[in-house]
């Protein structure tokens, strides 16, 4: 019995939320410390976003050690520890110790074009079921990728469960729409509901073939569509083929 489908996609969603949510990662271990104010001031808030109020001005001359970062906000400390949050563009006008501007890697396009690690939660149509999934992927370089994903479909006449991993070839890794293609191989288990066929329940292996689209939408999110081709390898005399249609919302870090 296929019993990780359904957790798999739960995580999924729950990972998804956390990179939404997640603090950030601690500016020093990317070797950024310490900026100098260049511009008349810069304002500092008290939580990351520009809802929340200024309670403090760094002005011209003042240096700031950079702390952590969340999504395009920056938490800061001057010297005497009053402590805020700075939105990158601000950053961008600092200079570091050598008096060169500061440069900063943001949750930006640019560090979705050098992304090693996504993940997402899709639905869409297979076989003419509703269909929910969840998938984990790996860059090993900037064009190809690895990726586990599970399903789940639901249909008047039988259920299903799957379990794949595919490799992803993407065309055009620093472009904001990019096209892909997907080869892979897993494992399917059908759950018939309908007392008119056999209602004993089958696992198939299947492979499966597909083309998509990644399109950056905003800091650390993406849109996905993607559709696939799966042969379903059954032990009747004739394999079926389905074809799946999804889109979904994925992260990235």
């Amino acid at each position: 019995m296929l019993s990780a489908p359904p957790i798999l996609w739960v995580l999924a969603g729950a990972l998804l939320l956390a990179a939404l949510a997640a603090p950030g990662a601690a500016l020093a271990d990317a070797g950024v410390a310490r900026a100098r104010v260049v511009d008349a001031y810069i304002e500092m808030r008290t939580q990351p976003g520009r809802g929340y109020p200024v309670f403090y001005v760094a002005e011209r001359g003042e240096e700031i050690e950079l702390l952590r970062q969340r999504t395009s906000w920056i938490q800061v400390r001057n010297r005497r520890g009053i402590q805020g949050w700075v939105h990158e563009d601000d950053i961008a006008r600092t200079v570091d110790a050598s008096g060169e501007p500061l440069a900063l890697a943001t949750a930006s396009f640019e560090a979705y074009t050098q992304r090693n690690w996504e993940f997402g939660l899709l639905l869409g149509d297979y076989g003419d079921t509703d269909t929910l999934g969840g998938y984990l992927g790996w860059h090993f370089t900037r064009n190809l990728s690895v990726e586990v994903a599970a399903m789940e479909n639901f249909g008047d006449t039988s259920d299903g469960r799957m379990l794949t991993g595919s490799i992803v070839h993407q065309l055009y890794p620093r472009a904001r729409y990019s096209p892909f293609f997907t080869v892979g191989w897993g494992v399917r288990e059908t759950n018939p509901r309908s007392t008119l066929v056999s209602t004993e329940d089958r696992t198939d292996n299947v492979a499966s073939v597909g083309a998509g689209l990644r399109i950056h939408l905003y800091e650390r999110l993406f849109l996905r569509l993607q559709y696939k081709h799966y042969a379903v390898m059954t032990d009747r005399d004739d394999d079926e083929e389905v074809d799946e249609w999804k889109i979904g919302i994925s992260a990235f870090y």
